[in-house]
């Protein structure tokens, strides 16, 4: 079944797929991938809003800041949430895409069905955006305060795009790939 050509053989255990291009490495998306790594690290630790109140007291806060928040405070759901949907899933992405990428275009089945898992929920990947989003608009909403956004919230809106357009390129390809090797 799998003989000959371990890169289009059908699917089987130990048999290898395409993943990326249909040719081998999407080069848009290790690019994408290798600017979302640091993007997604700064997008975390930068300053992502402040908010004022009464025009004399300001609290800024990264990403990462307002997520140990709810830790802090005991709300150890939200912590939970928000650090799995925008610290672990995000990194994993990235990972999981650099690994597909960097082995050139053939995977085991595994990994390929991660990376296709990968781009499937990666529109959670903009959660934290929506939060801090949200929490600007009540603190503006509210008398005698008022929030700005910073840099953090943009580099990591900017991550959350790149991880996810290679992701879906990846997944993509390999779609591709796997369509050319089932009409063998």
């Amino acid at each position: 079944m799998g003989g000959g050509n371990p890169a289009h053989c059908v699917c089987e255990p130990g048999c290898v797929v395409n993943i990326g291009s249909a040719g081998g490495r999407d080069p848009l998306a290790g690019a994408l991938l290798m600017l979302a790594a640091p993007l997604l690290v700064a997008g975390l630790v930068m300053p992502a809003v402040s908010i004022r109140r009464l025009a004399f007291f300001a609290d800024t806060y990264s990403l990462l800041d307002g997520i140990l928040a709810f830790w802090m405070r005991g709300d150890v759901l939200l912590f939970g949430l928000l650090f799995a949907f925008s610290v672990l899933f995000p990194a994993i992405k990235i990972a999981t895409g650099l690994l597909a990428w960097s082995t050139g275009g053939r995977q085991s089945e595994r990994l390929a069905g991660l990376v296709r898992t990968m781009a499937a929920v990666s529109r959670w990947s903009m959660l934290d955006v929506f939060i801090v989003a949200l929490t600007v608009l009540v603190a503006d909403g509210r008398l005698l305060s008022s929030a700005d956004l910073h840099a953090g919230i943009l580099l990591f809106a900017a991550a959350a795009v790149a991880s996810t357009v290679a992701t879906h390129r990846l997944a993509r390809g390999q779609a591709v790939g796997q369509a050319g090797a089932d009409s063998n």
